[in-house]
Parts: C-alpha cells; sequence; structure tokens
C-alpha cells in the first residue's frame, strides 16, 4: 500500500507495482511489465526459429520459458474477461468498476437531491424544522392499562442527511407517509408502558411533505396512512429552516446512496 495526493493536496491511497515499484498499479496491470513479456516472447520465438543452439537444453529452456511467459502475458490480457459482477452479474468487471452501478449511483443521487429539494419546500411551507412545536400521540401508562394521547412537543432534531428518493410519495405506494424522522422533546410529564419517564420520542412529519409533485391521493391511501403513519400536527411552526450544508453536497449524497442503497448490506 502507497499514499499520494489529490488535487487537494489531500493524502489518498494507492497501491505500488511490485514490479516496477511505481504508483497506481499493481503488478497484475504493470504496463511496464507487459512490454517486457511482449519483447521477451518476439526474442524467444526468433532464437528458436535458428538452430544456432549448441546443446538441445539451450533449446529445451527457451521452449519452457516460451510458454511461461506467454502464459504470463495471457493472464493478464485476459485479466477481468470471466470475472462476474455481484452487482449486475455480467461479466468481465467486478462490482467496484461496475458501469451499471456506477450508473444507479447517479440516477439515484440526481433523484435524491432533486427530492431534497421539493422537500426542503414542504417543510418551509409548514415551518416544520427545530424548535416547531408540534402535537404527536404517544402511548402512555394509565392505572387500568394504556391510552393513547395527544402531548405537545417541541422539535429537537431532524434527520435530514437520511431523506432520499425512496421517502417520495408515487401513485403506486400502499400507505401516504412521509420518512422523515424528527426528534421531540416532549412538554409535559408522561411514563410509558414500562413505568419510565418519556422525555424524547420519534415522530415522522406530516405525510403531505413526501408528496412533493403534489400527486391525487386515494381515501383508501390516506386513510391508511393515519393509522400507521399519522405524523405530527404543527401547533406553532417556524420561520426559519435551515438543513446541514451535507443535505445538498452532491459528494455527500452519492456517499450516502453508496452506502445506504447501492452497496446496502
Amino acid at each position: 500500500m502507497a499514499y499520494t495526493y489529490d488535487e487537494n493536496g489531500n493524502y489518498k491511497r494507492t497501491v505500488r507495482c511490485s514490479h516496477c515499484w511505481e504508483k497506481g498499479h499493481n503488478k497484475s496491470s504493470c504496463p511496464d511489465r507487459k512490454k517486457q513479456l511482449q519483447a521477451s516472447i518476439k526474442t524467444l520465438k526468433e532464437r528458436l526459429a535458428t538452430d544456432e543452439y549448441e546443446y538441445d537444453y539451450g533449446r529445451e529452456n527457451d521452449q519452457r520459458r516460451l510458454v511461461n511467459v506467454t502464459e504470463q502475458l495471457s493472464k493478464m490480457m485476459n485479466k477481468g474477461k470471466g470475472r462476474k459482477c455481484s452487482y449486475c452479474d455480467e461479466t468481465g468487471h467486478n462490482r467496484r468498476s461496475c458501469p451499471k452501478r456506477k450508473q444507479d449511483i447517479g440516477i439515484y443521487s440526481a433523484e435524491t437531491r432533486t427530492y431534497r429539494e421539493k422537500f426542503l419546500e414542504k417543510m418551509r411551507e409548514i415551518g416544520l424544522g427545530v424548535g416547531a412545536i408540534v402535537r404527536e400521540t404517544i402511548r402512555v401508562q394509565k392505572d387500568d392499562g394504556f391510552e393513547d394521547v395527544a402531548a405537545l412537543a417541541y422539535v429537537e432534531s431532524v434527520d435530514w442527511l437520511s431523506v432520499d428518493h425512496r421517502d417520495k410519495w408515487s401513485d403506486n405506494d400502499y400507505y401516504y407517509k412521509s420518512n422523515c424522522n424528527l426528534g421531540l422533546r416532549l412538554l409535559g410529564d408522561y411514563v410509558n408502558r414500562w413505568g419510565e419517564k418519556m422525555s424524547k420520542v420519534g415522530a415522522v412529519a406530516p405525510a403531505s411533505v413526501a408528496n412533493t409533485d403534489n400527486l391525487h391521493v386515494s381515501d383508501e391511501a390516506r386513510e391508511r396512512g393515519m393509522r400507521g403513519y399519522p405524523g405530527v400536527e404543527i401547533v406553532s411552526g417556524v420561520d426559519s429552516i435551515h438543513p446541514p450544508k451535507e443535505f445538498f453536497d452532491d459528494e455527500a449524497i452519492a456517499k450516502w446512496i453508496t452506502s445506504e442503497i447501492v452497496d446496502a448490506k
């Protein structure tokens, strides 16, 4: 392993060739080694075409060398041709260099950036950001069991960087929902079903936030969404909403898409 510098002057990891000791490639793809093998094959063939060997073992030695060198060159030239990509199942490349994978990262990243722009507009329309006062339904302990109550809370955090194009509402979705994760601080004293005091809960934004294209939503889908993903009710919104700079950073988006979607475990 070796290190070099990128265009910004930062260290980045690379490989060092064990044949020519240059950085950026290994022995199996070394251009100097390839030229040397080709030259050796040419020399050996020319020598074997003559009858200038004083002893038989000299010819036999060159024949063995020619077979060996030819096999090495063939292995270099055919490297990766029989390999099967774990991403697209095509042969000739691996997952890291897969053109389909790179294409998907680009497509999903562009879709996510577009969705995030419209998503932020929706959040600003209703004033849903850190500091907003909302009403969230939570299940609390009562003397005779449990009860769902509408609790007041303020938005303590928004998980902006987990928002991607998959959250977007489409006509094919079964539920009308939003997957924006909100961190709420409850305004009041509540005890959960295990008898523990509740101070924080997670919640989702109103389902309309994910409908960035303002598509028609059937009554059935809306009803199912309200049962499973009711979302918070805005009591008092905020005037200023600013997601982190990484929210629109192309490199950060591509990294998220790669780790959470394309190469998700």
